[in-house]
């Protein structure tokens, strides 16, 4: 016996109309939905065959009440979660970007200041989670939602993990996290403080910058091995433009030993800055993507056309144009 069906386009549910398919998951699929004051939010809804197990039941909760426990700018705020006419949702705000991975599909990789720029939001959404005693122990660019600005918000909480009143969590009976991501801890089945997510971070940050993941292999299980043995070739090795003590931190990010990877996330952020010292702030950086490209690859994604951007007028031409309309009234009257 399996749960009630997946809403369809048009269907109403908590109140919200469903627009479309935003993302799709193994536990549920997110759509686009609008309320009567047409505003859109995301709502989560656990898959039908997912939903007569009271244990993802009870871990598709858990996600919605990790997520809201962690209140930051930079983590996707939920507003409610719940079931309705035997479909179990979670409700949250909306983000008008792609997610990160789709960003990377479409660039390759990012110029070092984008990425340098993402990567600080993301490790301020960990430190706020890492602080109330939470790992999220799946960090990959499918997680990060980005703003047309590049505002980031972390998402995806369902596998996070209270670690607050031990000394880290051992992962009984199966291996969480994404392969391509996963921390040689994870890999191992050890013990899990927040150093996974520094690991994970690492390997996404590492994506960003070079354009490919720390290692591939044929399936999951190679990954995972390279993962615990191997060393990924260096950052700059692949980019050699990059800047020296750049490469040098990702690598410290990917270092096998937890006591060898930036101590906290805090840590992290200052080693970040003092990359940047002399340069423009992190927080005051010009966007690097154009934000048009943002737009295509959400029209791309949803099969719609981007709407047009109306041109501004700014504001001291604005003051010009008026100044000149005065002057020549003023002329007029003279002459007449």
């Amino acid at each position: 016996m399996t749960g009630k069906a997946l809403p369809e386009i048009g269907d109403v549910l908590v109140n919200h109309t469903v627009l479309r398919i935003a993302g799709e998951g193994g536990m549920g699929v997110v759509y686009e939905v609008r309320d009567r004051l047409e505003r859109s939010f995301a709502l989560k809804v656990l898959r039908p065959e997912k939903a007569t197990d009271p244990a993802l039941v009870r871990e598709f909760k858990d996600e919605a009440v990790s997520t809201g426990a962690v209140d930051h700018e930079n983590v996707v705020t939920v507003l409610g979660q719940g079931e309705e006419n035997g479909r179990h949702f979670i409700l949250m705000e909306f983000v008008d970007g792609p997610p990160l991975d789709e960003l990377l599909a479409a660039r390759g990789k990012l110029p070092p200041l984008t990425a340098i720029e993402i990567v600080v939001q993301v490790a301020k959404a960990l430190r706020c989670a890492h602080a109330k005693g939470l790992i999220h122990r799946d960090v990959k660019p499918e997680n990060i939602l980005l703003h047309q600005d590049l505002r980031a918000r972390l998402t995806d909480f369902g596998i996070v993990k209270d670690i607050s009143s031990l000394k880290g969590y051992l992962v009984k009976g199966r291996r969480v996290g994404t392969a391509a991501y996963a921390s040689p801890e994870q890999c191992l089945d050890k013990r899990l403080d927040a150093q996974t997510d520094m690991y994970s971070l690492g390997a996404t940050f590492y994506r960003m910058v070079t354009g490919r993941p720390p290692f591939q292999g044929e399936n999951r299980s190679k990954i995972m091995k390279m993962h615990v043995q191997l060393t990924p070739k260096s950052p700059i090795a692949l980019v050699p433009d990059l800047p020296k003590p750049l490469s040098n931190l990702i690598e410290k990010m990917l270092a096998k030993k937890r006591t060898d990877r930036p101590e906290s996330m805090d840590r992290l952020i200052e080693d970040l800055l003092k990359i940047h010292s002399g340069k423009v702030a992190i927080a005051d950086q010009q966007p690097h993507v154009d934000p048009s490209t943002l737009r295509r690859i959400q029209s791309t994604r949803y099969g719609v056309k981007p709407t047009a951007r109306k041109s501004r007028v700014p504001p001291e031409m604005a003051i010009v144009i008026v100044l000149l309309v005065i002057l020549a009234a003023i002329v007029m009257l003279m002459i007449t």
